[in-house]
């Protein structure tokens, strides 16, 4: 049996063209806090957008429970936007943050301005989850409560569990 190389997601990143509809979003309404923030700044991973000496701004959230999220938008050469993708794309990506209360969370999401792609499915009280796309279209999952025994799938060396959707 080979020993897991992954301990766990350090961070997530994503390409934006507002940090500050980012903050107003992710902070100002989710609660997550800025842990680092620059902006204008010459981005030192050499080769990261093809070219040497980008400049960008970029955020690091942190919210409870560990995780965290960075996020990016290129300055000089500016970032290329792209259509939002279906969830069905290969390449289409999507993050989930865990949440209390989650028809709160989504009132709050939609007086912003943003639209839930789905509504919450689940059982009231239990494991729910919705769907809605963030600034730039970014696909960002809502849960609330614990994954039912059935939803955990034990690794096929008999290891450590993981969720499914």
């Amino acid at each position: 049996m080979q020993k897991p190389l992954v301990k766990g997601v350090f961070q997530v990143g994503v390409l934006v063209t507002d940090i500050d509809e980012c903050l107003k979003l992710f902070c100002d309404t989710l609660g997550m806090h800025v842990v680092f923030e620059a902006r204008n700044q010459v981005q030192s991973a050499k080769g990261l957008s093809g070219v040497d000496g980008q400049i960008m701004d970029v955020l690091m959230l942190h919210g409870e429970g560990g995780v965290d999220l960075e996020i990016h938008r290129y300055v000089d050469p500016a970032g290329v936007p792209r259509p939002p993708m279906d969830h069905n794309e290969i390449g289409s990506m999507h993050f989930m943050l865990r949440v209390e209360d989650m028809d709160a969370v989504m009132d709050k999401v939609t007086s912003l301005g943003y639209q839930m792609m789905t509504p919450a499915v689940g059982k009231k009280g239990g494991f729910r989850y919705a769907y809605f796309r963030g600034p730039d279209g970014m696909m960002i999952e809502l849960h609330e409560g614990d994954l039912p025994a059935a939803g955990r799938v034990k690794s096929s060396e008999g290891g450590a569990e993981h969720e499914t959707e």
